[in-house]
């Protein structure tokens, strides 16, 4: 058995040993590139149409602007799971979006701003960011981004050029927080809410400070990357998300019945310095 399988086993047993915690679980899914061959794809449509599948059977599908309903309701009698995206890139709509309206699923996405506009800086930041082509990139268009929003799908920012805001001083990050909204608003004729923070760690990518600016720009929800589930004390300002990554149906099983909550605590509890030495690689965006 290999190092891998030996782990993959091990978080397995770990699920079945959780699963009766499951029904009070609320948790929210993070995807990027739903695509066939993209090195940096989230799953294959063949993966993404099983994941579909599964949570429609197994967990109770909620909007992620209504998550903390099911919070306070200390959840129904299956797991609660919100689905996102993250950057806007154009398989959301060719790849993803038709598996989402065929098991009348709904989804989250949130969109890097300067991306669709065609920022010339925005483009290539990402393209090196996913060691890509522009092709690999290419950006939702708007006229996709009303045909989703109007079928039920929920829309909300991801900044408008995707940097790390850790790195920004106050008023860079207010910039990159308020000019995406403002374009958002402009674009599909509605207030904006919702944002994701780019990368999303907590503590690495975004700070206090980003999550006061987030407030005092006028969002109300805005996601992070953090391996755990969402709790009622939760700040609404940095709500946690689980990143998937090609996962088969086993992975995703366990993340959702909370093998892989040990990263969460990881995460929030261990000193960026030591992080920084084990994953150097979450420290360069």
């Amino acid at each position: 058995m290999t190092a891998k399988q030996r782990c993959q086993k091990t978080l397995s047993v770990l699920a079945r040993y959780k699963h009766h915690e499951a029904s009070h679980r609320v948790i929210v899914l993070c995807y990027h590139s739903i695509h066939q061959t993209k090195s940096f794809r989230s799953a294959t449509p063949e993966q993404f149409d099983r994941h579909l599948r599964w949570l429609k059977e197994h967990c109770e599908i909620v909007r992620f602007s209504r998550l903390f309903e099911s919070v306070e309701a200390q959840a129904p009698n299956r797991p609660a799971v919100a689905i996102t995206f993250d950057d806007g890139i154009a398989d959301n709509y060719e790849c993803a979006f038709p598996l989402l309206e065929k098991y009348a699923i709904p989804a989250t996405f949130f969109l890097t701003v300067g991306l669709l506009e065609h920022d010339k800086t925005t483009v290539e930041r990402l393209r090196k960011l996913w060691r890509s082509s522009y092709e690999d990139i290419r950006p939702l268009r708007w006229s996709q981004v009303h045909e989703m929003q109007n079928a039920g799908m929920e829309i909300g920012a991801h900044t408008f050029s995707h940097p790390n805001l850790a790195h920004l001083d106050r008023r860079s990050v207010e910039i990159e927080l308020r000019l995406s909204k403002e374009i958002l608003e402009q674009r599909l004729g509605k207030q904006m809410a919702m944002m994701a923070y780019p990368f999303g760690i907590p503590r690495v990518y975004f700070r206090n400070k980003t999550v006061s600016v987030a407030a005092e720009v006028g969002y109300e929800l805005a996601a992070a990357v953090l391996f755990r589930p969402v709790r009622p004390d939760d700040s609404r300002l940095a709500v946690p998300r689980y990143a998937v990554m090609n996962d088969e149906i086993e992975t995703l099983r366990d993340k959702v019945f909370g093998a892989w909550d040990f990263l969460g605590f990881w995460q929030e509890n261990v000193p960026n310095w030591v992080a920084k030495i084990v994953s150097p690689q979450n420290f360069s965006g």
